[in-house]
């Protein structure tokens, strides 16, 4: 700090150029390298296509379109404000999201004007796809030069001070990497505050007093205030002695609000709201996978209803009973629901107590045997996934008696029903299906099930299936 504060007694006469300076630059750069980009895109479509040679206006108007949604949705996303121009990956995936929002956009409008045969579809193929991988490509290169023209002297960061508890000021990390997002703390002023939390007027004047004469000599461009929420009587003194300046005065939360301010902010009615909790999947995002789950269970329940009427037939024939098994389990929100299966096993237990099958298990058919074993028995669950009571993948449902004992070994078990149950999952493919004798065993099929609701994706719902048939044929655990 002190070597902070003679260089900035050398510079107290020059004006400060802050990183805020570069957000324009990059805007601009942006618009370049789009428009750019999709000529280039449509020349190179034309030449490997063979269609000789295409209109430039034409790709010169694709390009100017698409650079300006970009531009609009990126400022709207705030990706140019100059503190998020050092956050790699922050950059890297929020310029990603907006390229696909922007040709989504660009899609749908296309689609309700009719204007379809203004674009080529394979020249904005080419744009599309080439442009995911040079925004992020572009995004790296911003954060990267913006790190060496800061560290090079080029541009003098945003001179702040700190003013607060001196074990405040410690102990909040987000202060301590301040430099790293453009801001050069100039020096530091721990207010005399005791331990008791009490403090005396007049010193608390005096100092202040030394802080507003510090920034109007040294040219200060902020001041961040680090006092603890709590303290209203004291963060009420400090706003009102340095109210008289004409700079930002900003207070960073304490740790305990620093934990809840971590979370999403949203407008709530008259008031503003911390999300404590989200729900693990947003509207548009069952949406798809509700549609992808019941466009493929359709599809699925067409192709394989002879298979259906040969296994009932043969599981008749094997031994008396019916053909399905019908068995009450926990799914959504803890709603109970009736699981289809086909029945390998000589019993129907569905009650307050049920046997987990184990191998070797007597109860189990012949027939019943080979269709555990190649999970044939699990295929009638697309019944459920059409009636919008299972997921194709998802946490797998228990017995209900199972879910009431886990439900009391395990703090974490509930959680689970967070989203539909399924009929393959990420603990199947991961080994952990059939039978748990050890409550070890079932805290790790709980584990994935969990780490499957907080990182939920598309592709990962495609992985998992596409594992699942790969797997099917392993006998694995399954009894």
């Amino acid at each position: 700090m002190a070597d902070l504060a003679r260089s900035a007694s050398r510079d107290q006469l020059a004006v400060p150029i802050s990183l805020n300076v570069m957000s324009p630059l990059v805007a601009m750069f942006d618009l370049i390298w789009i428009v750019l980009l999709g000529v280039g895109a449509g020349f190179l479509y034309d030449a490997v296509a063979l269609r000789g040679n295409g209109e430039g206006q034409s790709y010169l108007g694709s390009g100017i379109a698409v650079a300006t949604l970009y531009s609009a949705f990126g400022h709207a996303a705030q990706l140019y404000r100059a503190p998020n121009l050092l956050r790699l990956k922050w950059q890297v995936g929020r310029s990603t999201l907006i390229w696909l929002m922007v040709f989504v956009f660009l899609a749908t409008l296309v689609f309700l004007l009719k204007i379809g045969a203004a674009f080529s579809r394979g020249e904005m193929l080419l744009f599309f796809t080439s442009g995911i991988v040079v925004t992020a490509v572009m995004r790296l290169a911003v954060a990267h030069v913006c790190t060496v023209v800061i560290s090079s002297g080029a541009l003098k960061p945003n001179r702040v001070i700190l003013v607060g508890l001196a074990e405040e000021i410690a102990a909040n990390d987000a202060l301590s990497a301040l430099e790293r997002y453009g801001y050069a703390v100039v020096r530091v002023f721990p207010l005399p505050v005791a331990l008791d939390r009490t403090f005396d007027e007049e010193a608390l004047k005096a100092r202040l007093r030394e802080v507003i004469r510090y920034v109007r000599e040294m040219n200060i461009e902020e001041i961040i205030v680090a006092i603890p929420w709590s303290l209203t009587d004291l963060l009420g003194a400090v706003e009102n002695e340095l109210r008289i300046l004409p700079v930002p005065v900003k207070l960073v939360p304490d740790t305990t609000t620093g934990r809840v301010l971590d979370r999403p902010l949203f407008e709530f009615g008259p008031t503003k709201a911390v999300q404590l909790q989200r729900a693990p999947l947003s509207a548009v995002q069952r949406n798809l996978k509700q549609g992808m789950d019941r466009f493929l269970a359709a599809i699925s329940l067409v192709l394989l209803m002879p298979f259906f009427a040969v296994i009932s037939a043969a599981i008749r024939l094997e031994s008396p009973g019916p053909a399905f098994f019908l068995q009450t389990r926990v799914g959504f929100n803890g709603r109970q629901f009736r699981i289809f299966k086909f029945r390998t096993m000589s019993t129907l237990d569905d009650g307050p107590v049920v046997v987990q099958a184990t191998r070797n298990d007597k109860r189990v058919t012949h027939l019943g045997a080979l269709l555990r074993k190649l999970s044939i028995d699990e295929v009638p669950q697309i019944l459920n996934v059409l009636r919008g009571e299972m997921s194709l993948v998802g946490p797998r449902p228990h017995a209900l008696a199972h879910d009431n004992e886990y439900d009391r070994l395990i703090a974490t078990y509930a959680i689970r029903h967070k989203m539909k149950p399924g009929i393959t999952g990420w603990a199947q493919v991961n080994g952990f299906r059939g039978e748990t004798p050890e409550i070890a065993m079932m805290k790790r099929r709980v584990e994935s099930d969990l780490w499957y609701i907080e990182y939920w994706s598309l592709w990962l719902d495609i992985r998992i299936l596409l594992v699942t048939v790969v797997r099917v044929l392993k006998p694995d655990n399954a009894f």
